[in-house]
């Protein structure tokens, strides 16, 4: 195992690579972030020191069936011009979340054939962060769709958090493919889509 291992099958830059641990049928990874140019969000300086450190266990797909983590070190970064703290933006991470942007695409190519329960019990990962992963899945990959040939819909309704929350989808009838969806199940979530179906005379 080796940094430049790390980031040629997980992606994973910006990153040391100390040793690896096998506990619990797991694959754990031990690494530690690595001085780079970093920029600071309040004067775009490019000079810092490091002050402070913590410790983040972090998804990574998986190793054959064994579930595999990423044991990162990471460090609170000082401008040393206008003295602010920050914690860094690591790029190979999705937002703020404990998950490599890797292992988001292995969650949505799970789902291409899979429920959203199955995938977070498979993967070791709550039902909220799949579901939510899966409505943006849906969302980027459905903005732009061609509505010319479609002549029957159908609309779909589920939960998107456990009795709060829903997600309205619209299908293609003849050909099965998601043509629309949206958050939420009233008359006005949907009233958009209807209005661009309309512009195309396909109602």
């Amino acid at each position: 195992m080796s940094t430049s291992l790390l980031r040629q099958a997980f992606g994973i830059t910006g990153a040391c690579y100390h040793s690896t641990e096998y506990s619990q049928g797991k694959v754990i990874f031990h690494a530690e972030m690595t001085d780079k140019k970093f920029q600071c969000p309040k004067c775009s300086n490019t000079h810092f020191i490091f002050r402070g450190i913590r410790t983040r266990l972090i998804h990574i797909p998986p190793i054959g069936t064994k579930k595999s983590f990423l044991n990162l070190i990471t460090h609170r970064v000082q401008c040393k011009k206008c003295k602010y703290k920050y914690w860094p933006q690591l790029p190979f991470l999705k937002g703020r979340g404990r998950m490599t942007k890797s292992f988001v695409r292995y969650l949505k190519s799970l789902l291409q054939f899979a429920t959203i329960k199955d995938v977070a019990n498979f993967a070791g990962v709550g039902w909220d962060t799949v579901k939510r992963i899966h409505k943006e899945f849906l969302q980027q990959r459905y903005q732009n769709i061609p509505l010319e040939d479609v002549k029957y819909i159908s609309i779909d309704e589920f939960s998107i958090r456990k009795r709060h929350k829903y997600m309205t989808v619209v299908t293609d009838i003849k050909t099965g493919q998601i043509i629309h969806a949206v958050e939420g199940r009233k008359k006005e979530d949907v009233e958009c889509f209807f209005k661009k179906l309309k512009k195309k005379q396909l109602l």
